[in-house]
């Protein structure tokens, strides 16, 4: 297994995708709560509360989409370009293919994570100071916790639906489809049940405010838990299929 996570990790810091999600997510989360204080959505009086700072924070998990499509990539792009043939010939059990594939995309997932929580709390500081507004660090690190596991978990569930759905560029279309258009219809619909969505459990994961919305850790765990549910369907899948 560990030739294998080894070798998934190698085929993801070869090409500039990784980079480039990291380079884009930290523009796309300062935009995104830089305008909620400037069009007056944050007000100063709502900074200087709890769930004004955690609304601002939460911003940092806007591009966690991005880290989803790179799961994505890191799966289907094999079937895109027909190198998954040579890396079934290489292990045929390909279980264990697919966990190493979850496995290196849970681990890059985490280290853009990472990187994008300290963003997050370097651009919450700055308008905290700007605003004259004294950023509380428990908060803070809640919401750092969050966007972590967000960021991990979706990248891990775009690499089981790239190894599921294997069109690329279906596999995207249909996550972006799901995430910004059926989750919001449905919760809609019927609002009982949208805060068990994949959506609405990861903005309940990065802390987001909203009193619908699950409480963070069991947003966590509902998170996880469609993790597991897309990672199970991807190994089922991935067993009973032919390649081509």
């Amino acid at each position: 297994m560990t030739a294998l996570i080894r070798s998934e990790l190698l085929k993801l810091f070869t090409v500039r995708a990784p980079r480039w999600i990291v380079l884009a997510q930290i523009p796309l989360f300062a935009m995104a709560a830089s305008g909620a204080i400037v069009s007056g959505a944050i007000s100063t009086h709502d900074l200087a509360t709890e769930d004004g700072q955690r609304l601002l924070l939460s911003h940092g998990g806007v591009g966690a989409i991005l880290s989803l499509c790179l799961g994505i990539t890191l799966s289907a792009g094999e079937f895109r370009h027909g190198t998954v043939v040579d890396t079934f010939l290489s292990e045929p059990r390909r279980d264990r293919v697919i966990a190493a594939k979850l496995t290196a995309a849970g681990m890059v997932g985490l280290a853009i994570g990472v990187i994008i929580a300290a963003a997050t709390l370097v651009v919450g500081l700055i308008w905290c100071v700007a605003k004259d507004v004294t950023l509380d660090w428990s908060v803070a690190g809640r919401s750092a916790i969050g966007i972590v596991a967000w960021q991990a978990l979706f990248t891990v569930i775009g690499a089981a639906l790239g190894a599921m759905i294997r069109a690329q560029g279906a596999a995207i279309a249909a996550s972006v489809a799901w995430l910004f258009i059926a989750e919001t219809a449905l919760g809609q619909l019927i609002s009982s049940i949208a805060r068990w969505l994949p959506a609405s459990a990861a903005s309940a994961t990065g802390n987001a405010p909203a009193d619908w919305l699950l409480p963070q850790a069991c947003g966590g765990l509902v998170l996880l838990g469609w993790t597991l549910a897309a990672a199970a369907g991807a190994v089922f899948l991935t067993r009973r299929r032919d390649l081509a």
